[in-house]
Protein backbone atom coordinates (compact mmCIF):
# COMPACT_ATOMS: atom_id res chain seq x y z
CA UNK A 1 0.00 0.00 0.00
CA UNK A 2 3.01 2.26 0.74
CA UNK A 3 4.70 2.01 -2.57
CA UNK A 4 0.87 2.80 -4.36
CA UNK A 5 1.51 6.31 -2.37
CA UNK A 6 4.65 6.61 -3.56
CA UNK A 7 3.96 5.83 -6.95
CA UNK A 8 1.20 8.48 -6.62
CA UNK A 9 3.41 11.01 -5.39
CA UNK A 10 5.72 10.97 -7.65
CA UNK A 11 3.26 10.83 -10.70
CA UNK A 12 1.96 14.41 -8.97
CA UNK A 13 4.97 15.75 -8.80
CA UNK A 14 6.08 15.18 -12.44
CA UNK A 15 2.87 16.12 -13.52
CA UNK A 16 3.27 19.49 -11.39
CA UNK A 17 6.47 19.73 -13.13
CA UNK A 18 4.72 19.57 -16.71
CA UNK A 19 2.68 21.78 -15.97
CA UNK A 20 4.68 24.50 -14.89
CA UNK A 21 7.43 23.68 -17.46
CA UNK A 22 4.04 24.47 -19.94
CA UNK A 23 2.79 27.47 -18.22
CA UNK A 24 6.15 29.30 -17.94
CA UNK A 25 6.94 28.69 -21.79
CA UNK A 26 9.86 26.17 -21.10
CA UNK A 27 7.60 23.32 -22.52
CA UNK A 28 10.94 22.53 -25.07
CA UNK A 29 9.51 23.90 -28.00
CA UNK A 30 11.64 27.02 -29.58
CA UNK A 31 10.10 29.96 -30.87
CA UNK A 32 10.63 30.09 -34.97
CA UNK A 33 13.64 31.74 -35.94
CA UNK A 34 13.32 35.25 -36.97
CA UNK A 35 13.88 35.74 -40.51
CA UNK A 36 17.17 36.57 -41.70
CA UNK A 37 17.89 40.33 -41.01
CA UNK A 38 16.09 41.02 -38.40
CA UNK A 39 12.66 42.38 -36.69
CA UNK A 40 9.66 40.09 -36.98
CA UNK A 41 6.63 40.94 -38.90
CA UNK A 42 4.75 44.53 -38.15
CA UNK A 43 4.05 44.51 -34.72
CA UNK A 44 7.87 44.75 -33.69
CA UNK A 45 8.75 48.54 -34.87
CA UNK A 46 9.84 50.39 -31.67
CA UNK A 47 11.18 49.92 -28.33
CA UNK A 48 7.55 51.21 -26.69
CA UNK A 49 5.52 48.82 -29.13
CA UNK A 50 8.26 45.89 -28.36
CA UNK A 51 8.05 46.80 -24.61
CA UNK A 52 3.68 46.97 -24.79
CA UNK A 53 3.42 44.02 -26.94
CA UNK A 54 5.96 41.40 -25.61
CA UNK A 55 6.81 42.37 -22.13
CA UNK A 56 3.01 42.45 -21.10
CA UNK A 57 2.53 39.21 -21.93
CA UNK A 58 3.78 38.36 -18.27
CA UNK A 59 3.39 41.11 -16.26
CA UNK A 60 2.35 44.72 -15.98
CA UNK A 61 4.96 47.77 -16.68
CA UNK A 62 4.50 49.28 -13.07
CA UNK A 63 8.15 47.57 -12.14
CA UNK A 64 9.71 48.91 -15.71
CA UNK A 65 8.44 52.31 -15.36
CA UNK A 66 9.50 52.99 -11.78
CA UNK A 67 13.10 51.71 -12.63
CA UNK A 68 15.96 53.46 -13.17
CA UNK A 69 18.36 51.24 -15.00
CA UNK A 70 21.89 51.78 -16.76
CA UNK A 71 22.47 50.05 -20.15
CA UNK A 72 24.50 47.35 -18.58
CA UNK A 73 21.57 46.90 -15.62
CA UNK A 74 18.61 46.75 -18.70
CA UNK A 75 21.21 44.52 -20.65
CA UNK A 76 21.14 41.75 -17.95
CA UNK A 77 17.23 42.31 -17.50
CA UNK A 78 16.02 41.92 -20.82
CA UNK A 79 18.61 38.71 -20.75
CA UNK A 80 17.18 36.91 -17.70
CA UNK A 81 13.53 37.98 -19.56
CA UNK A 82 14.76 36.11 -22.92
CA UNK A 83 15.89 33.22 -20.55
CA UNK A 84 12.22 32.64 -18.89
CA UNK A 85 10.49 33.02 -22.64
CA UNK A 86 10.58 36.49 -23.24
CA UNK A 87 9.98 36.13 -27.31
CA UNK A 88 12.70 38.44 -28.54
CA UNK A 89 14.91 38.42 -31.50
CA UNK A 90 18.38 39.66 -31.45
CA UNK A 91 17.28 42.66 -33.18
CA UNK A 92 14.09 43.62 -31.25
CA UNK A 93 16.02 42.78 -27.94
CA UNK A 94 18.64 45.60 -28.84
CA UNK A 95 15.96 48.05 -30.36
CA UNK A 96 14.33 47.38 -26.48
CA UNK A 97 17.46 47.93 -24.93
CA UNK A 98 17.98 51.05 -26.63
CA UNK A 99 14.48 52.57 -25.50
CA UNK A 100 14.57 51.13 -22.14
CA UNK A 101 18.24 52.85 -21.84
CA UNK A 102 16.91 56.34 -23.36
CA UNK A 103 13.89 56.20 -21.35
CA UNK A 104 14.16 54.57 -18.04
CA UNK A 105 17.57 55.10 -17.25
CA UNK A 106 19.30 57.12 -14.56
Amino acid sequence: MRSRGIVFSVCLLGLSLVYLLVACGGGGEEPPAPPPGGVEGPAAHTGEELLEARCTRCHNLDRVKAASKTLDEWTATVGRMRGKGAELSDAEAEILLEYLAETYGP
